[in-house]
């Protein structure tokens, strides 16, 4: 009867732990967007967010002329973090009411140890709440509007992200700065395959000059990639370096002695000085960080070394292709000249103009069609395909002596630019083997000799076609008229 009795007095045991935990379990109530609205207010409204977590370390991000930062510290505030509390709380509504005033907070997450979240808007006007733990099935929280004790359950992602670790408040986007402002870009590099130095210089709307390592004009597109890099890197973690830590500590690093010493220049701004030092270890192996950190900073980011990359391209790839440097955009002038070819007999000599957003040809006849725009974008916009030569002794290995082509590009300030087309170079090949046809080029003024795609000279080719054609028709109407007597023209149409 013993072990019966035992088994008896454990059920009944059993029985009295579950009705407890049914009496004082937290209700699990239906889910449903369908509750009291709790918080209402508009995004731009909000200039402050004062977070207090149970370990004790407040959190205050503050808006101040339109930039956050954490409020004790010189740390901007993350971007991504303060639009989640504009974006999961301005208009929150609760998902179900739990108990109108519990005896027992705790239960919820919702006592001593509770999140407490205070909102402050740009009129005074304060929100504040007390969040809790995820509810029995996990896709909610508890929350309890302040001041009041009613609990409600909210959806899982308008609470789970107050009380995470300090430096997800930080903002994680460094370096990021308006490419538009930049003047000029320098780098002294200690990297294998790299140039020492890297110095570029903008000199108009995107154009740059490379000083260093060679003398030349620059590509945009690649300067851009240079800066992209820059702007978008963004920190894994934060070393933040003490009053006492000193050249031993920035060696620990290798930022003694940095691979990278980068400066970039603003127009509007102070120069932003960063420094790339050793590798830094990484949880993911196909993930390569490094240590950075600014100049007279005191703060090291982790962040991932893709950036040095750039620097280790061979030199020509910075070379600026588009040799024209001119807008399609900005030509108001064309004038083309064509001269036969053994395979080609047409030739000619036509102009247009660009005169309140229309085309005309020299005589003031409006233009047909979109031939004077592609002319315009293809000759000014004209991307060489090959360096060929940048100090040829005779032209005429290139058909440059007698070009085929001469077009020159006018702008409203008066800037002419000549391209001249030679002869047909080596086609482009792709990798099913079909053929393009390029053929050289230069710019007057400008000794090198590029190759250029084909396409550049079949619009010149259809803005004479349609110069001949244009002036064939003047003549057939010239003849007709002279051939009818005066007397029978109206005054108009008589042949001077």
């Amino acid at each position: 009867m013993k072990p019966f009795r035992g088994t008896l007095i454990a059920a009944a045991l059993l029985a009295v732990v579950a009705v407890l935990w049914f009496v004082l379990k937290p209700a699990d109530v239906e889910e449903a967007d369908g509750g009291p609205r709790l918080f209402t207010f508009e995004k731009h409204e909000l200039v402050k967010v004062d977070v207090r977590c149970p370990d004790g370390r407040p959190i205050v991000l503050v808006e101040k002329d339109g930039k956050w930062s954490i409020e004790g510290t010189d740390f901007v505030a993350s971007r991504s973090m303060v639009n989640r509390f504009k974006h999961q709380l301005h208009d929150l509504t609760a998902r179900a009411t739990v108990v109108e005033d519990p005896e027992h907070p705790e239960l919820y997450g919702l006592g001593e140890n509770a999140m407490v979240t205070e909102l402050t808007m740009r009129d005074g006007r304060t929100v504040k709440y007390r969040g809790g733990d995820p509810n029995p099935s996990s896709v909610s929280y508890y929350v309890q509007p302040l001041p009041g004790e009613v609990v409600y359950t909210v959806k899982k992602s308008a609470m789970d992200f107050g009380c995470l670790q300090f430096d997800q408040f930080r903002e994680r986007r460094f370096a990021g700065f308006d490419s538009k402002d930049v003047t000029r870009y320098s780098a002294k590099l200690a990297i294998d395959g790299a140039p020492a130095e890297l110095d570029i210089e903008k000199v108009g709307d995107r154009r740059w000059e490379m000083h260093a390592p060679e003398k030349m004009a620059a590509s945009d597109d690649r300067v851009r990639r240079l800066m992209g890099r820059v702007s978008a890197l963004k920190a894994k973690s934060f070393i933040e370096l003490g009053d006492g830590d000193g050249a031993d500590v920035l060696a620990k690093y290798g930022l003694d002695a940095p691979r990278a010493d980068v400066t970039i220049r603003f127009a509007s701004r102070d120069p932003l000085h960063l420094l790339v030092g050793a590798d830094a270890e990484s949880d993911n192996r196909l993930e390569e960080l490094a240590y950075m950190m600014f100049a007279d900073d005191d703060t090291i980011y982790v962040a991932r070394r893709a950036m040095l990359d750039e620097y280790s391209a061979d030199i020509a790839e910075y070379r600026n292709r588009r040799v024209v440097r001119m807008s399609a955009a900005d030509v108001v002038a064309v004038d083309a000249t064509l001269r036969t070819r053994p395979d080609q007999d047409l030739e000619g000599e036509h102009g247009v103009r660009l005169a309140a957003g229309d085309w005309f040809w020299k005589d003031g006849v409006p233009v047909p069609g979109s031939t004077p725009e592609r002319v315009a974008r293809q000759l000014a916009e004209m991307e060489v395909e090959s360096f060929i030569d940048d100090a040829p002794g005779d032209l005429s290995a290139y058909g440059l002596d007698n070009p085929v082509a001469r077009a020159v590009l006018s702008d409203s300030e008066g800037n002419e630019r000549i391209v001249v087309l030679g002869s047909l170079g080596e086609s482009r090949v792709d990798p099913e083997g079909r053929e393009t046809a390029r053929r050289y080029a230069a710019i007057e003024g400008d000794p090198s000799v590029y190759l250029v795609d084909e396409r550049v000279l079949r619009v010149v080719e259809d803005m004479i076609r349609e110069g001949n054609r244009k002036a064939k028709k003047d003549l057939d109407r010239m003849e007709r008229q002279q051939r009818i007597p005066s007397e029978a023209l109206p005054d108009e149409e008589a042949p001077k």
